[in-house]
């Protein structure tokens, strides 16, 4: 019984060594290079056109602005829509993308959806389906209660 007992702890000792080995050479998490896709900003006139923007700011109780924009389209493709984040007398980027809701877009009238993008909280990437002419924004601004 204690040859047995000795082959049994032998062998789960050759067993176990080896799995505390491999903790031993783990490597420590490794952060993926990230692509930032959002296009560089550029000072040129808007290929689409003139963007036109209808604002409602009669509802003065809840202070909250309703907005359609009509973005023109120049062509089809993957397209990034970005809310300005510098503010004219702001001293960094801080523009108010936390009172944007209820964002929804159309082409040409028939609904598309769009994303987040991964790394600019600013930006809203979407498809531009095939043979669109503009784009239509509608969303909310709620602007401070007091």
């Amino acid at each position: 019984m204690i040859r047995s007992l000795a082959a049994a702890l032998a062998l789960s000792t050759a067993i176990a060594t080896p799995l505390f080995a491999q903790q031993a050479i783990r490597s420590k998490p490794t952060a993926l290079p990230v692509a930032d896709t959002t296009p560089a900003p550029k000072d040129i006139p808007y290929p689409g056109g003139t963007i036109k923007l209808e604002v409602d700011a009669t509802d003065t109780v809840q202070r909250i602005f309703r907005v359609k924009e009509t973005i023109p389209v120049a062509a089809a493709g993957p397209m990034t829509l970005l809310m300005p984040a510098w503010l004219p007398g702001n001293h960094a980027p801080r523009g108010q993308i936390e009172k944007l809701t209820g964002l929804t877009l159309t082409a040409d009238g028939k609904p598309i959806s769009w994303k987040r993008d991964p790394l600019n909280v600013f930006g809203f990437q979407i498809d531009v389906p095939q043979g669109t002419k503009q784009i239509v924004a509608q969303f909310q601004f709620l602007s401070a209660t007091a």
